[in-house]
């Protein structure tokens, strides 16, 4: 019985066809953002200060430095680092990391999970819009027919979905 319950922990929990289906898609996804010239970024996931953002909980850790104690938190999102990069310079930019976040966590919610973020310095939001529906469509391609995106502005999307006009709606109406 003990060789059957030690072979049964030594199992990974996902299946070494998902192994080999994420390989790929990771493959995909760098190809798609090296045909663009988007760099490929690595950013801390530690770091001295928490989310600021009111709706997410950060992980929080200790870290023994120099003897002492200290609270430290797992990045909830590259963000903050990206940005940072962006500010010096970096240009395009992309990241597939491993992000936490405390306090959610459920049956169809991890509270640690992997993140694509990328930011493209000088795309307009439709440019931005039809990047994404490409990178979709390149990731998704074998699974469904290609992907194009809906183009509607924030007031349009009410008027046409809700008819209201978000604009002159009063607060009981939204």
């Amino acid at each position: 019985m003990s060789q059957c319950f030690e072979s049964q922990t030594a199992l990974p929990t996902c299946s070494i066809e998902a192994f080999k289906a994420r390989a790929q898609l990771y493959r995909t996804i760098r190809e798609f953002f090296a045909q663009r010239d988007v760099m490929e970024v690595e950013t801390p996931i530690v770091s001295q200060a928490g989310v600021t953002d009111v709706h997410l909980a950060s992980v929080q850790v200790q870290r023994h430095i120099e003897g002492r104690v200290q609270q430290q938190y797992l990045q909830t999102s590259p963000e903050f680092a990206m940005k940072r990069l962006l500010a010096a310079g970096s240009g395009p930019i992309y990241q597939i990391c491993k992000v936490f976040r405390d306090d959610e966590h459920g049956r169809k919610h991890n509270s640690e999970f992997t993140m694509l973020e990328w930011y493209r310095p000088g795309l307009d939001l439709r440019e931005l819009m039809h990047e994404t529906a490409a990178l979709l469509n390149v990731c998704l391609a074998h699974r469904f027919d290609e992907i194009r995106p809906l183009v509607l502005s924030y007031k349009h999307a009410f008027q046409d979905r809700l008819d209201i006009n978000p604009l002159q709606a009063t607060l009981a109406q939204l």
